[in-house]
């Protein structure tokens, strides 16, 4: 295989589309929104609610996530605010942070 053949392979696969979309924020910017979805959080479980949300609104929050322009499969974050989505999807009082949740 030559080296015009094997960039030819690449620039039409999938590995091309996902190195060009993991564009995350900065990581100050992902500390602070950790941060704040954190408090958020520890404010709603020391107000008496659940830390987990129930299995009805996590599957259907995984469904909108993984139909969002944003997410991504290959390592199941949100390409907005950077967060790994199988643990913020079961946190009763975590939102989308573009209000799709």
């Amino acid at each position: 295989m030559n080296k015009n053949s094997l960039k030819t392979i690449i620039q039409s696969s999938q590995i091309n589309k996902l190195a060009g979309s993991n564009r995350y924020p900065s990581v100050t910017q992902m500390a602070k929104n950790l941060g704040r979805d954190v408090v958020k959080n520890v404010k709603s479980v020391a107000s008496g609610n659940a830390i987990s949300a129930g299995d009805d609104v996590i599957a259907k929050r995984k469904q909108i996530c993984q139909g969002c322009e944003f997410f991504n499969g290959a390592q199941d974050r949100c390409l907005k605010c950077g967060c790994f989505l199988a643990v913020k999807v079961y946190l009763k009082a975590s939102s989308c942070p573009i209000n799709k949740w």
